[in-house]
């Protein structure tokens, strides 16, 4: 049954473009439209690329070479490929080799084996630093799109082993040469099943190598063509067995190897013919039977494969439009969550301002009362202080009283001050330690603000904090009962009874001025606390209203489109769907 490419080839980019358009209304990830165009531009020219792969002295190179009719690629009875060497058509012969920098140079084809192979230690030097070269060569089977792919030999040596696995992901078919005198190794077994487990190879083509080395007497050509065949059908499957391969696997295999492309075929002949002219020798040589199969095969091939690669690629670009959507409506819906969260987080500050506070004064409670109470001990520190200047008098007159008492009121003064007042100011101010505040501003708090950008804010501790150094700063010891009794005649009064009272009623009054202080901070931090929250709730809100209205329209937006897009989508499925199986029910 016949297809109708062309419209097959117009259905498919048709659905290429619904799905540019999805990915653009969505706003998807913008690497998918090169990923677009790269389908597109495969439905349209149908490029396809085949490797030579293989062993390293299977005659790959002389296998090419072959095929294109000339002597292009290097070859030698020793491990010659050093990278990947690609033949593409071009109506005029050069050669380009790519280096793994992105560094270009265009050579004469004459030179290539100065840059792609192994012979000499300059030529491998050169070699590892290339990542590709490229063959422009007017051959008829790379015509239409079609590259041929020169590979390193497995069981070379590592790298180039690696170097040819890797391009398993970048080819569509296989031609695996192997050795009439050795056919199907180990190593081909193993090279085979690593092919069909790979998604991107579709096809395999074995062709029987060095036919010119076999003595004709000894063998007959259809019975050791059967050999080979049932060799490799056999092997491969019981390997595949070995290794409990998939069913999609096997049913790859089954495909491919059913109905197995084989041919043998002598190189060297078939270069022969080409100098000599000799139809004889071409003949014998079996590049008849086998360049024109492969024409026909790569022909056919193209368009299978253009079609299967596309539609794969529909499907997972799809699913990716799935996948995005999950993502992207659960990264919504959790912006909204922390959005929510964090405006309660903010409504809450101020009751959780005030526990924490609360907290503190109850922890702090019983050590800034020793602080305070500690005050009370300068009492009978600054009696003696009287005392003693009192003691040096040596003319007992009113005025020299009054001169030594005046002068003990202002040692006494500044003693209790610097050395009572300000120390323990400084140990409440310890015992009232911020540090639970600040720790929650920092962990809760502003993480929660940053949610609405609002990524600066008033350090409110550290205003507290100042506010209650400015408080307690300000206390100084004063008199609030006179140390010095007001009358005529010093020297005939009670002197010390009048200190002992007024030291006693000014150091009690002085502790109640500091308790009183200490009850300031505590009502004034509860205030700033509270102005605080009022204020970044006031701000917030505003501000949290807007950006819920916004996520909420994008989510609403986004799953609209969506499941538009969701149904057209199965449709385009469906369509593709349909489109391959026409294709791969006509082969």
């Amino acid at each position: 049954m016949s297809v109708d490419y062309k419209k097959i080839e117009f259905a498919l980019h048709e659905s290429l473009v619904q799905i540019d358009n999805a990915y653009r209304l969505l706003g998807y990830d913008a690497s998918q439209m090169d990923k677009i165009q790269e389908c597109m531009d495969l439905v349209k020219t149908k490029r396809y690329s085949i490797a030579v792969m293989g062993e390293f002295k299977r005659g790959k190179s002389s296998l090419i070479n072959a095929l294109l009719g000339s002597k292009i690629l290097p070859a030698d009875a020793t491990p010659t490929t050093a990278t990947i060497n690609r033949i593409t058509f071009a109506t005029t012969p050069k050669a380009v080799v790519t280096y793994k920098d992105g560094a270009e140079e265009e050579i004469g084809i004459d030179d290539l084996s100065g840059y792609v192979t192994k012979l000499t230690p300059d030529g491998e030097h050169r070699a590892m630093k290339i990542k590709e070269a490229t063959i422009y060569f007017p051959t008829q089977i790379c015509q239409n799109y079609v590259d041929i792919i020169d590979t390193p030999g497995l069981n070379d040596e590592e790298r180039m082993t690696k170097i040819t696995i890797d391009m398993l992901e970048n080819v569509d078919a296989v031609i695996v040469p192997i050795h009439a005198r050795a056919p199907f190794s180990a190593t081909e077994k193993g090279f085979v099943c690593q092919m069909l487990e790979s998604d991107g190879i579709h096809d395999i083509v074995f062709v029987i190598t060095f036919m010119d080395q076999l003595d004709e007497d000894d063998y007959e050509y259809d019975s050791f063509i059967d050999y080979v065949r049932t060799r490799i059908q056999n092997e491969v499957f019981e390997e595949l067995e070995r290794r409990c391969a998939e069913e999609h696997v096997l049913g790859r295999a089954h495909t491919i190897l059913d109905d197995l492309n084989l041919f043998a075929v002598s190189s060297t002949l078939a270069l022969k013919s080409f100098i000599t002219n000799s139809r004889a020798d071409l003949k014998k040589s079996g590049f008849d039977e086998f360049s024109a199969s492969l024409l026909h095969i790569v022909t056919a091939k193209q368009i299978e494969n253009a079609v299967q690669k596309s539609v794969e690629q529909i499907h997972f670009m799809i699913s990716g439009m799935a996948e995005q959507n999950k993502e992207r409506v659960e990264r919504l819906n959790s912006e909204i969550t922390k959005a929510e969260d964090s405006c309660k987080i903010v409504s809450d500050y101020g009751g959780k301002a005030k526990k924490l506070l609360n907290e503190l004064f109850a922890a702090s409670y019983d050590g800034i009362e020793d602080c305070i109470v500690s005050l009370n001990a300068f009492k009978n520190s600054a009696v003696s202080l009287f005392v003693k200047s009192l003691s040096g008098i040596k003319v007992n007159s009113h005025d020299v009283i009054k001169e030594v008492l005046t002068g003990a009121v202002l040692s006494c003064e500044a003693a209790i001050t610097n050395d009572g007042m300000v120390p323990v100011a400084q140990k409440v101010l310890q015992q009232l330690d911020l540090g639970s505040i600040e720790e929650y501003r920092r962990s809760e708090l502003l993480p929660a603000l940053s949610v609405f950008n609002i990524t600066q804010d008033e350090d409110v501790a550290a205003a507290m904090r100042g506010s209650a150094e400015k408080s307690l700063s300000e206390l100084a010891f004063t008199w609030t009962y006179p140390a010095i009794a007001d009358v005529t005649d010093l020297s005939n009064y009670n002197v010390i009874e009048t200190v002992i009272d007024a030291v006693d009623r000014s150091v009690s009054d002085c502790v109640s001025r500091f308790s009183a202080a200490v009850t300031d901070i505590r009502k004034n931090w509860f205030l700033q606390a509270d102005e605080d929250a009022k204020r970044l709730t006031t701000l917030v809100n505003g501000v949290y209203r807007e950006k819920i209205e916004s996520l909420d329209r994008e989510l609403k937006a986004q799953l609209h489109n969506y499941s538009v897009i969701e149904a057209d989508s199965q449709v385009i499925v469906d369509r593709c769907d349909q489109l391959r199986t026409e294709v791969l029910s006509s082969r």
